[in-house]
């Protein structure tokens, strides 16, 4: 507490102050301890209230216990109904009726963003000045480090957050950490970089017959874990979205169905699209 009161302090004002707090069972506060040292980390953030704000995400996420109250009233009128409640006319409705959705019909200020917190991997921007309070992350879902090790010709996989990329960069090191047998990546792979497959013959023969076949050049999307996921490196954008090129437009096998990963080599090319990188297995 900013305060300075401890557990039995707090208790205390809130049995001295049961008028006020009448429609709260003390009992089912939940307590969160805020500390460095913990293994989540959870962060607060500000966000328009929209259709997503289903009964769980405001149990669970608005911070603010008395916006808690309001928004679920509100929602409970609307049939518990988010599209409903929660749309431009449904925000302004709630907004008008404020007073008589806040405990006892106290005036409030119209809610229209609200504070919720979530766990995350933020990483401090720097160690000097307001930067060590200040946090960035990647997008939700996005991994943008995708390595591939390679011992005795046979490969394993990790998609490397981008804080422990930032931090060995900083320290002058390879993006990617070694693996469990302590060596280097043998290549790493971020979104939109190209990749060769070999065909069963090129592999056999420990060659790359030039020159390359095109088709078989596909383009990184994104991964996650050990999964690594593609397109053809021809397709600018499917016309039909999520199914067209497999799963959400994008897949870890070729269209003849060979895993990539297990096999790809990176390629570079210059603005024309011409390879100026020779490429070998």
């Amino acid at each position: 507490m900013t305060q300075g009161l401890n557990e039995k302090q707090i208790k205390k004002y809130f049995e001295d102050n049961k008028d006020i707090w009448q429609e709260i069972n003390l009992k089912k506060i939940p307590v969160y301890y805020f500390t460095k040292e913990t293994a989540n980390r959870f962060f607060a953030c500000r966000e328009s209230i929209n259709t997503t704000f289903n009964k769980k995400k405001i149990e669970e996420k608005v911070a603010d216990t008395g916006i808690q109250q309001i928004l679920l009233r509100h929602l409970e009128q609307n049939g518990n109904n988010p599209e409903q409640a929660f749309s431009p006319e449904g925000i302004e409705q709630m907004n008008k009726n404020i007073m008589s959705l806040n405990n006892n019909g106290k005036f409030h200020q119209p809610i229209y963003k609200v504070r919720t917190y979530e766990q995350a991997d933020k990483f401090a921007v720097g160690q000097t000045g307001n930067k060590s309070t200040k946090f960035v992350e990647a997008a939700k879902g996005t991994n943008l480090f995708f390595a591939i090790y390679e011992t005795a010709h046979k490969r394993s996989f990790a998609s490397i957050p981008l804080n422990v990329v930032i931090e060995r960069l900083k320290k002058g090191l390879s993006p990617a950490p070694e693996n469990e047998k302590g060596n280097l990546p043998k290549f790493i792979l971020s979104p939109n970089d190209l990749v060769y497959v070999p065909t069963k013959e090129e592999i056999e023969n420990g060659h790359i017959n030039q020159p390359i076949q095109k088709d078989r050049i596909y383009k990184m999307v994104s991964c996650t874990e050990g999964e690594c996921h593609f397109i053809p490196y021809f397709v600018a954008k499917p016309i039909i979205q999520t199914i067209e090129l497999g799963s959400n437009n994008k897949a870890q096998k070729t269209w003849q169905d060979e895993m990539i990963k297990e096999i790809c080599i990176p390629i570079k090319t210059d603005r024309l699209g011409n390879i100026i990188t020779s490429i070998s297995l």
